[in-house]
């Protein structure tokens, strides 16, 4: 006779994640469960810090194996050190300050590399709560920005994308070096606001040398911060034009008699550079006098003065109607002067 066993065949263990751990330990919950699997009970009640320090060991590619029991209910000090294999200053404290769920793999690792940091630390010893977001947010800034957590603190996701595509484009323009050395000086901004203001400082080159050396008494405003200075003295918004000028498309220059002047010629695709507008302090008109010493002085460079190419070729266009008529010189200048 056949011998008759009775008894159910052991169900294997279910090593897939559940939609729980899924939430709790994000990109790392495959191998969580592979190490508690299903209900994942061990895990999924243990501490926060517990959960965090598994998540950072795996982050840290160190194998678990045998510590995983030990990183759930050993002292913590020495569960960080047997996970690791070393202590990290601060870490033993950060860990229950990280939020419930899981932090992503380079933000754990910018972690510890901040606590290495004397002024990042001592953000997140004081902070009630780390922010894995701004953590998180320091890998999308450029490399010498990677442990300026108060600015990661007050900007988006999209700021911090913007600023590193910021540092891509000087690169690309100047050099590596040149980028390396502009994030390092934006990593020391105190505000967003200044921040901001530093970035835009840098993205944009020097002008290109100015078409004409100028004159005893018609200077030209060769660098960014000449056209900004200039700015400030005649109270107007040339600090704007600081795109016009890096473009190559305008370059501006002080008239220095009387009560001064700044000038702007523009290309002219006809008469190469022509005088686009010239205004005293405050936008303040130039009399006729100073008006004709400055043509006078602009056309021995070379500058024409005086209707727009662009006009002139309108002007001989068959597309004209009939009724268009071509303002005078003197109208057109009203435009470059003033009323």
């Amino acid at each position: 006779m056949f011998k008759l066993f009775s008894g159910v065949a052991p169900v294997p263990e279910r090593t897939e994640p559940t939609a729980l751990l899924k939430l709790v330990a994000g990109e790392f919950a495959p191998a969580v469960a592979g190490l508690w699997p299903d209900p994942h009970t061990d895990f999924l009640t243990a501490a926060t810090s517990r959960r965090h320090l598994v998540c950072l060991t795996l982050a840290m590619d160190r194998d678990l194996g045998a510590l995983a029991g030990v990183i759930l209910r050993g002292r913590l000090r020495e569960a960080i050190r047997l996970a690791l294999g070393r202590s990290p200053p601060g870490l033993e404290r950060a860990l229950g300050r990280l939020g419930e769920t899981a932090w992503s793999g380079p933000a754990y690792s910018r972690l510890l590399d901040l606590l290495a940091d004397p002024a990042a630390a001592k953000l997140l010893r004081h902070a009630e709560a780390i922010d894995g977001a701004a953590v998180g947010r320091l890998t999308r800034l450029p490399e010498p920005m990677g442990r300026a957590l108060q600015l990661a603190l007050v900007l988006t996701d999209d700021a911090a994308q913007a600023l590193g595509e910021a540092a891509g484009a000087i690169a690309c323009r100047s050099s590596p070096a040149v980028a390396r050395a502009a994030a390092a000086r934006w990593a020391g901004a105190e505000s967003e606001a200044a921040l901001f203001d530093a970035v835009r400082e840098d993205l944009y080159p020097e002008p290109p040398a100015p078409p004409f050396a100028g004159t005893a008494t018609l200077k030209p405003l060769a660098t960014k911060a000449a056209l900004r200075a200039a700015a400030r003295r005649y109270a107007n918004c040339l600090a704007t034009r600081v795109t016009h000028a890096v473009g190559g498309f305008s370059a501006y220059y002080e008239w220095t008699r009387g009560t001064g002047a700044i000038v702007e010629i523009s290309r002219d695709a006809i008469f190469g550079w022509r005088l686009e507008e010239a205004k005293g302090p405050n936008n303040e008109v130039l009399d006729p006098e100073a008006r004709r010493a400055l043509a006078a002085e602009l056309a021995a460079l070379g500058v024409h003065v005086g209707r727009s190419g662009w006009q002139l070729e309108r002007a001989l266009s068959r597309d004209v109607g009939r009724d268009w008529r071509l303002p005078s010189v003197a109208e057109d200048l009203v435009e470059v002067f003033g009323a």
